[in-house]
């Protein structure tokens, strides 16, 4: 699995929801203020600009909704899913030997390598991981990253992780094997074993825009 970093963002990170409201600031306030002027003065086009200003607003308060609501809440569910606690994550395993081959260029006999870890030990999910990042990042083998992905789902230790990394496994299929009926079977796979999972009604919805997608490519 992709490290994540726990570094704290700077606060003049550009994404930093504060930054956003202040950038969005700048440009609407005086927006706003130029369509009333317009407006009062019954210039040319005030009733345009002044339609355009409010739609403005609109759009900027949705996504301080779906900030809010949505991606925040998102993001949370993603790191418990992806960060488990210690209390949950499996001990470190001695696969330096194997990161050495991939730092050579050796990719496949490392690939190899963490094939045999994992086919000898049914509890390793540090491999699993490996080989799926290795899979993805360098090879570009993505039947063998969404492979090495539902082995990881099968040794995790809580149903939160096991979801996680099914996600990812389905994920894969959608985005770079891009096989929707594939997709679609993955994801109600998840849904039947997981009904617990967080976010588990948009995934639901998720399957049936795959289902609308994949009607509408056959008759294309």
């Amino acid at each position: 699995m992709a490290a994540l970093s726990k570094k704290t963002p700077s606060d003049e990170h550009l994404g930093e929801t504060k930054n956003i409201v202040r950038a969005m600031a700048w440009l609407l306030v005086p927006l706003t203020a130029g369509s009333i002027v317009f407006w009062g003065l019954e210039l040319p086009g005030a009733p345009i600009l002044f339609t355009a200003t409010v739609s403005a607003w609109a759009v900027f308060g949705i996504y301080l909704v779906l900030d809010r609501l949505v991606i925040r809440t998102a993001g949370k569910v993603a790191g418990h899913i992806l960060m488990p606690s210690g209390a949950s994550t499996p001990g470190a395993k001695p696969i330096s030997h194997i990161q050495a081959m991939e730092a050579r260029g050796d990719l496949a006999r490392a690939a190899e390598a963490y094939r045999a870890e994992i086919a000898g030990d049914p509890k390793d999910v540090v491999s699993c991981e490996q080989l799926a990042q290795l899979a993805l990042r360098q090879l570009r083998d993505y039947e063998l990253a969404a492979w090495a992905y539902r082995e990881a789902e099968r040794r995790a230790d809580t149903p939160a992780r096991k979801f996680g990394y099914g996600l990812l496994a389905a994920s894969i299929c959608r985005d770079q094997i891009k096989n929707l009926p594939r997709t679609v079977a993955e994801l109600k796979r998840l849904v039947q074993q997981y009904p617990a999972a967080p976010r588990i009604d948009a995934l639901r919805r998720e399957i049936e825009e795959l289902k609308v997608r994949i009607i509408e490519e056959r008759n294309a």
